[in-house]
């Protein structure tokens, strides 16, 4: 068997080629709604933009923690009506933190509701945080001057779970949450993530929804899914083959070549 030195280029070259065409993955299947036309770009749905309004918005649901601040004329009313929420030293309930400094807030019963300062028990579970807001300020007119309230949730968030850089519960800072800032607060997918299967588990009524989002889409911002509740759970599966990252090709090529130089220099020995 006679091996010349020009095939042994051929060989080596074959080689390379093969550790590199793992790296050459196709772009539109990494690129987030890459099927947006030209005519999409320059228009806007605004029946879809004005429905999307009203779907983030979180109803408020047993074991919430919400923050409740009233504000109003009158100093004194304003101690008693905010005593049930804000800045304490550590105790029993608090949440934010864990330790001192922590905020109380007020707990949703199983019932639906909370008790408040003067008002007493009031149901709250269905209320969207504006609709408290504005129940709570009725209520208070009787108490205060001018009251204005404030709600906000404590103990809303979501986690992500699977091929993404950063796993794990995050806190929703606001109701506005939309699947591409759960993608972009755990780091972004890996490079194995498959971005059009992306499985979203939510607990609605006491029953689990399993639905799939598709990243690589536009059809992803008309789904009900794309603003997210508290709760929601984002898995991201791996892809089925694995692929050669591109910043490990150079040394799988040394590797390679080596193991072809030294292979190539025993043939021409034996051949002596």
């Amino acid at each position: 068997m006679v091996i010349h030195f020009k095939s042994g280029r051929v060989l080596l070259l074959l080689v390379f080629c093969a550790l590199c065409l793992p790296a050459c993955i196709n772009t539109k299947k990494v690129v987030y709604v890459n099927n947006i036309d030209a005519a999409l770009l320059n228009s806007a749905d605004s029946a879809s933009l004005s429905a999307a309004q009203y779907v983030f918005e979180a109803k408020i649901q047993k074991n919430d923690q919400l923050w409740i601040t009233v504000g109003g004329s009158n100093a004194e009313d304003m101690q008693v009506l905010n005593s049930g929420s804000g800045i304490i030293s550590g105790g029993i309930g608090a949440i934010a933190g864990g330790g001192s400094n922590s905020i109380l807030g007020y707990f949703v019963e199983a019932d639906g509701s909370i008790k408040v300062p003067y008002v007493g028990k009031i149901q709250v579970e269905g209320l969207t945080r504006v609709e408290l807001e504005t129940k709570l300020a009725e209520l208070y007119s009787a108490y205060t001057k001018n009251p204005v309230v404030n709600v906000r949730f404590l103990n809303h968030g979501f986690s992500v779970l699977g091929e993404v850089n950063r796993a794990g519960r995050f806190s929703m800072q606001n109701e506005r949450v939309t699947i591409l800032d759960a993608i972009s607060m755990a780091g972004d997918l890996s490079t194995l993530g498959r971005r059009e299967n992306v499985l979203l588990i939510r607990e609605t009524e006491g029953k689990r929804v399993f639905t799939r989002l598709n990243l690589l889409s536009k059809d992803l911002f008309t789904s009900p899914y794309f603003y997210l509740k508290t709760n929601d759970v984002i898995y991201v599966e791996p892809v089925g083959a694995k692929f050669i990252n591109r910043s490990g090709v150079p040394q799988y090529i040394a590797i390679a070549a080596a193991g072809l130089a030294l292979i190539l220099t025993i043939i021409n020995i034996s051949k002596k």
